[in-house]
């Protein structure tokens, strides 16, 4: 099922330019996915400056060649964020505001031209998430629990649990005619 694509969609993307994480974009990025993590999971928003700096701490642990950034031209200000290291999508986040608007699509339709196959996991509490990867076409390859490590968030097992899907490239067969 494919939906019509809306008026704003069209004009979003008039005003969004990818480009390549720097590490000035580090609080700004850190923020947005705060925000948007905590809207997904139906959680408050931690914004304890130390918890702040932890996270991106975390951040600098990845190889910024990884992450690729969705910046409004007009405000500066970024509106969406992709790591992705090799065919393993890590992290996909859009800001609360820019959401439903087609970046996420942008974000994996830019994935898939790189890949054969990807993989992503989502926490099951995350039904948004799960509805938009299963709209383009990733599947559920098994469910099982997150580590605590990382998930400070978390005051239970159930909220650990999750979802690991894949996408695989079509191959398309073509019949020898005889």
């Amino acid at each position: 099922m494919r939906f019509p694509v809306p008026p704003e969609v069209v004009s979003l993307s008039k005003e969004i330019t990818f480009i390549n994480y720097r590490k000035e974009h580090g609080l700004e990025l850190i923020q947005l996915w705060r925000k948007s993590f905590a809207q997904a999971m139906s959680i408050e928003e931690d914004t304890r400056e130390e918890v702040v700096k932890e996270h991106l701490a975390y951040l600098q642990t990845y190889n910024p060649k990884i992450i690729r950034v969705a910046l409004e031209k007009n405000k500066k200000k970024i509106v969406g964020f992709m790591a992705k290291e090799e065919n393993t999508i890590k992290d996909l986040f859009i800001h609360v505001e820019y959401q439903r608007k087609g970046l996420g699509s942008r974000f994996i339709n830019q994935a898939k031209a790189e890949e054969e196959f990807l993989t992503l996991s989502t926490f099951q509490l995350n039904k948004g998430a799960q509805q938009f990867y299963e709209f383009h076409d990733f599947v559920i390859a098994r469910v099982g629990f997150a580590g605590v490590e990382g998930n400070a968030w978390a005051s239970s097992k159930e909220q650990l649990a999750d979802i690991t899907y894949e996408w695989k490239r079509a191959t398309k067969y073509l019949r020898k005619q005889s």
